[in-house]
């Protein structure tokens, strides 16, 4: 995956971690400072929280992946759809900028989704 990938994956969670990331640093002074419940609990909770959004963002590059595994197969048991639920005839995956994007190369005008965004399903 490039750094360009990167960003579009992750998208504007960037402002959630960052948020997550000051409020475990005020936890984490809290705790060192007075103690107490309120800063061991926090300091818990927000390291859950930062551990739940790499999950999310884990799972949406394996499932980015996954299609594009299958798109570059030409797997036959597999059918792909947009965003819309609607079929995409020829799926095909284009990099453009070091992103990989699936289109659909029988439309002449070629909408690009991105691969976390579009949903194989068995035929």
């Amino acid at each position: 995956m490039s750094w360009n990938e990167l960003l579009h994956l992750v998208g504007q969670d960037w402002m959630l971690f960052g948020l997550t990331c000051i409020l475990l640093a005020m936890f984490v002074r809290r705790a060192f400072r007075v103690g107490g419940f309120l800063g061991i609990t926090g300091v818990i909770a927000t390291v859950v929280l930062l551990s739940m959004l790499g999950w999310i963002q884990w799972n949406k590059y394996q499932v980015g992946t996954t299609i594009v595994q299958i798109i570059e197969e030409k797997n036959p048991a597999y059918a792909v759809l947009t965003p819309e639920q609607t079929p995409i005839a020829a799926p095909s995956v284009v990099t453009v900028g070091g992103v990989r994007y699936v289109v659909d190369a029988a439309l002449e005008k070629q909408p690009q989704y991105y691969p976390w965004r579009v949903i194989a399903v068995p035929r």
